[in-house]
């Protein structure tokens, strides 16, 4: 299952990238009519990119159950500041400096963030508020699962049903309490708590998937259809929209891993899984080089609705997915930057890895 883990968090982190390639324009692109190219778009991005972390959040919750037997509370603890937070802070402090030299630079400041406590507070650590590396709000909200998990335990060990409807009351009724920027996440990581907990196996696992992938079908069809009528879901009533895109991100979550047994045994298995320990890397700095080198970007191939922007969209997502390959290996012979910006993780050089197949 390992296997199939690793194929699906390669896949999720790359297709999530699409849903941050910005379009320049200031309406809302779903609010135009459907050709062929704003349906790929759609799909990429709103059905595909967004729910993509559903899946994410699941492993997550799956994995922390054998660490808290193992290690305990405090130790989870410990270990996820040096993995979410510290990378959440870092990565921030990053985008904060480019966005000061680019402000030097051009004189353009709209993105800088208001200096006030709560401005900062936001900005590098998401306390109310997008940070400036707006994907980074998962760190934040995953540390949040993390701090929660054994209160989500011991209720998923007495009262499994009755916290799964609390946790889905949460989903629909909880975003006015900043405890989450998704209360969503907080969901699918009880899930996967809940199959843990439950010994559920790969088998298992993929019996319970199953059903759920074919009614990922009756799910794409209605959002195509709210695309192709034009209906906003910003529009629609609150309650209505967050049980569309919870059910949604449910099914798109089991279509992935139904997905991953059939890429496992086809030749896009080896390259997904090598690429896997960049996931990470690339999930932390896309938006970066998303925010700057679409501004290079757009200049020559337009904003969303040119003949162009296509070239954008296909481009950038695969441009960071290098870019995170060679950051990675550059960063990987300093153990301060590693902690900093990949959890501390290495990997191994492109130059000790020719060796080692040489010898």
């Amino acid at each position: 299952m390992s296997d199939r883990i690793r194929i699906a968090r390669a896949l999720c982190i790359f297709f999530m990238t699409f849903v941050h390639v910005q379009p320049g324009i200031a309406e809302n692109v779903y609010d135009r009519d459907a050709g062929f190219f704003d349906i790929v778009y759609f799909i990429l991005t709103r059905l595909v990119g967004l729910s993509s972390v559903s899946l994410l959040s699941i492993v997550s919750g799956f994995f922390i159950v054998s660490s808290l037997h193992k290690s305990g509370s405090l130790a989870i603890y410990r270990s996820k500041v040096k993995t979410l937070v510290v990378p959440l802070v870092a990565w921030n402090l990053l985008m904060l400096g480019l966005l000061g030299l680019y402000g030097l630079l051009s004189g353009k400041w709209q993105d800088w963030p208001e200096f006030t406590p709560l401005g900062l507070g936001n900005a590098i650590f998401a306390l109310t508020g997008w940070p400036l590396v707006v994907p980074l709000w998962f760190l934040r909200d995953l540390f949040v699962c993390c701090l929660l998990s054994p209160v989500l335990h011991v209720a998923l060990t007495r009262t499994p049903i009755a916290t799964i409807l609390a946790l889905v009351a949460l989903t629909l009724f909880g975003e006015d309490f900043y405890l989450l920027q998704r209360p969503q996440l907080l969901l699918f990581f009880g899930l996967g708590m809940w199959l843990r907990l439950a010994a559920a196996d790969e088998a298992k696992i993929d019996r319970i998937a199953r059903p759920l992938a074919f009614g990922l079908i009756a799910m794409a069809a209605i959002f195509l259809t709210i695309r192709v009528e034009r209906v906003l879901l910003a529009e629609m009533d609150e309650t209505l929209r967050l049980t569309l895109d919870t059910l949604l991100r449910v099914t798109m979550a089991a279509g992935f891993w139904w997905a991953t047994e059939a890429i496992r045994r086809s030749p896009l298995a080896e390259p997904l899984m090598r690429f896997e320990p960049y996931a990470f890397f690339l999930f932390c700095s896309h938006a970066i080089l998303f925010n700057f080198g679409g501004i290079i970007f757009r200049r020559f191939f337009g904003n969303y609705g040119s003949d162009l922007f296509p070239i954008t969209f296909f481009a950038l997502p695969c441009l960071a997915a290098i870019a995170a390959i060679v950051g990675l290996q550059i960063i990987s012979r300093s153990n301060l930057l590693l902690f900093l910006f990949n959890a501390g993780h290495r990997v191994s050089t492109l130059n000790r890895s020719a060796r080692e197949q040489t010898a």
